[in-house]
């Protein structure tokens, strides 16, 4: 995407932004993805870190949408030198506050889990000897085999197949590091994965798998009904075919220019890229309005 400067993708995501949406910053919830939205590889940028801060102290709800789970959100909110907030974590299977307290940061409200068993026997199927993970909350993974080292963002203890089919998770992640990813994506898409469960294909060969009828737009649906947040309030932001289901879910979303056509014809708009800004740019949008 070409380099388009800073004041004008402010301009053009202010344009894109619903006539309807409400003027009172309580009554709106932006949703932002991590990965290629938040964080470049080197982590926020300072205009990511100043919209985020003036964006919620301002009364807006900001919402950390991530595949991640709940301790890999920490490192996120350091990076964006915050404490407080929400996090829809594990693909919307995990709904999450962070605030300092005298024992914890978080508080998980709500976590829910499905058997992987069935999943893992269609991912071993449809790709024999594919890298297994379920996601223990706060423990990190149970792995069938050693992950390509920093994939896995948090810790991976190697156990046995059996007792990760027997482990109910929020998550299950596949991986065939040796496989070009069109051909995995279509060895899953040919699977009977989607029949029993919500799975996502990533940047590479790798695919997040979920209980059915989670995904990040429930998890932040859920989110909005605690809050009083009306739908014409929520926004989302993202990158990803994770994001696909919140974007179509919310009032306005708005794909990452770094993201596939795939994921763009699911959003109502397109701001920049993660290396130009673009969540930012959206964020100070909807602040300036």
């Amino acid at each position: 995407m070409p380099f388009v400067p800073f004041p004008e993708m402010v301009e053009a995501a202010r344009h894109d932004l619903p006539a309807d949406l409400p003027r009172d910053l309580s009554k709106v919830m932006v949703a932002v993805d991590v990965d290629g939205t938040l964080l470049r590889p080197d982590g926020a940028s300072p205009r990511v870190r100043q919209a985020y801060r003036d964006l919620v102290e301002a009364g807006a709800t900001v919402v950390i949408a991530t595949g991640r789970g709940v301790n890999s959100v920490r490192p996120v909110l350091g990076y964006l030198q915050a404490q407080r907030g929400w996090s829809v974590c594990s693909n919307g299977a995990v709904l999450a506050r962070w605030e300092p307290r005298a024992d914890t940061d978080v508080e998980v409200l709500v976590e829910h889990h499905f058997d992987p068993s069935g999943a893992i026997t269609e991912l071993e199927s449809s790709v024999p000897g594919i890298l297994l993970g379920v996601e223990v909350t706060h423990r990190g993974f149970l792995v069938s085999q050693p992950f390509p080292a920093g994939e896995l963002a948090e810790p991976g203890t190697v156990s046995a197949v059996e007792r990760l089919r027997g482990t109910p998770t929020p998550k299950l992640v596949g991986r065939a590091p040796w496989m070009a990813r069109e051909e995995f994506a279509d060895r899953i898409a040919a699977s009977h994965l989607g029949r029993e469960h919500e799975y996502a294909v990533g940047w590479t060969s790798w695919v997040d798998v979920g209980p059915r009828g989670r995904t990040k737009a429930s998890g932040l649906a859920e989110l909005a009904r605690r809050l009083d947040i009306p739908h014409e309030g929520t926004v989302s932001v993202g990158d990803g075919t994770n994001d696909i289901a919140m974007l179509s879910w919310a009032h306005h979303g708005v794909a990452m220019g770094g993201a596939t056509q795939e994921v763009r014809v699911h959003a109502d708009a397109v701001t920049g890229p993660v290396e130009h800004d673009g969540a930012a740019a959206l964020m100070r949008a909807i602040l300036e309005r």
